[in-house]
C-alpha cells in the first residue's frame, strides 16, 4: 500500500521516492496489524547502543502500547541500528540516506497517515527522554484539551549537567513565548505528541533542527499546547548529531526566527 498522493498533498508535504519505498516496505511487513490509535516514532541515526535503553523504558508502558505501534525511523544509519531495532521487536521504517532528524520524521508522519493513526508520539532514540508513562502525554489529546503535548524538563528535571544547554533552554523558551504569545518552558523537547490532523495546518521544511519548527508551527496554527513534567537524563553513549553547544545555538536560533517570520507572514497575507 502506498501513501495516497491526495493525502500527502493535503498534509503540506509529499513523500519522495526514498520515503515511499521505505513506507511500502514497512506496510508490507505489517499488513496484518490493526489500525493503531497512535504510533510512537523514534528517529534514529547510529543509535544501536542506546536503543536497548529506550526499549527498557518502553517496557514500563506495555499496557498503553496495546493500542499503538512503535516504529524506529532510521535516518541512513551506518551501524547496527536496524538489526538491533528488529531484534528488540520494533517496527522499522528505514531511509537509505542520512538527511537529518526533521527529514526522517516527515517520513514517519507520512507513515502515520498511511496506517491511519490518530495520534503521533515522538521519542528521541538517545535514551535521554523517558517514555515509560505514555498515558501522561496521550491523555490531554484523548480528553480533547490539547492538540499538541510535550514533555518539559523545566517543569520536571534535567540530569544532563550542562549549564550552557540549560541556560539555552530558558532563553529559547522565553523567546518563543514572546514571539508567539503562548507560554512554553521547553522548546526542544525530545518527547512530544500531537493529533495527526494537525499536520494539515503546519509547514515542515527543516531537515535537522525540527523541534522548534514543529512547535512554532503548531502554536501559530492555533493548536492548544500542553506541557507535562518529564525527566531528561544524560546520554548513555555517543554524542549529539547536532554539533557542539555554540553551533547548535546558532543554528537553532536561525530556525526559530525563520519559522516565526515565515508563519507570521503567511498568517498576515
Amino acid at each position: 500500500m502506498r501513501v495516497p498522493q491526495t493525502v500527502a498533498a493535503e498534509f503540506n508535504f509529499a513523500p519522495n521516492t526514498q520515503d515511499k519505498n521505505a513506507i511500502d516496505r514497512y506496510l508490507a511487513e505489517h499488513s496484518s496489524e490493526p489500525i493503531p490509535e497512535f504510533i510512537v516514532l523514534i528517529p534514529a541515526f547510529n543509535e544501536a547502543k542506546n536503543l536497548p535503553i529506550v526499549a527498557g523504558l518502553l517496557d514500563n508502558a506495555q499496557g498503553e502500547l496495546r493500542t499503538g505501534r512503535v516504529v524506529i525511523c532510521i535516518d541512513g544509519a551506518t551501524d547496527q541500528t536496524e538489526s538491533v531495532a528488529r531484534d528488540l521487536g520494533f517496527g522499522v521504517c528505514a531511509a537509505s540516506v542520512n538527511r537529518g532528524q526533521g527529514a526522517v520524521l516527515k517520513m514517519g508522519y507520512q507513515l502515520a497517515i498511511a496506517v491511519g493513526a490518530k495520534y503521533v508520539v515522538i521519542v528521541d532514540a538517545d535514551g535521554q527522554w523517558d517514555p515509560s508513562d505514555l498515558a501522561s502525554i496521550l491523555n490531554p489529546l484523548r480528553e480533547d484539551i490539547a492538540d499538541f503535548v510535550q514533555g518539559s524538563r523545566e517543569l520536571g528535571e534535567t540530569r544532563v549537567g550542562d549549564s550552557f544547554r540549560d541556560f539555552g533552554v530558558v532563553v529559547f523558551a522565553r523567546l518563543i513565548s514572546l514571539l508567539t504569545g503562548v507560554k512554553v518552558t521547553d522548546t526542544s523537547s525530545g518527547y512530544r505528541a500531537f493529533d495527526v490532523s494537525l499536520l494539515s495546518k503546519i509547514r515542515l521544511s527543516e531537515p535537522q533542527y525540527q523541534s522548534s519548527e514543529l512547535l512554532i508551527g503548531a502554536i501559530m496554527a492555533g493548536a492548544r499546547v500542553v506541557e507535562i513534567p518529564t525527566v531528561m537524563h544524560r546520554r548513555p553513549s555517543g554524542k549529539s548529531k547536532k554539533g557542539n553547544n555554540f553551533s547548535y545555538g546558532i543554528n537553532y536560533s536561525k530556525v526559530v526566527l525563520n519559522t516565526w517570520l515565515r508563519e507570521k507572514y503567511l498568517v498576515e497575507r
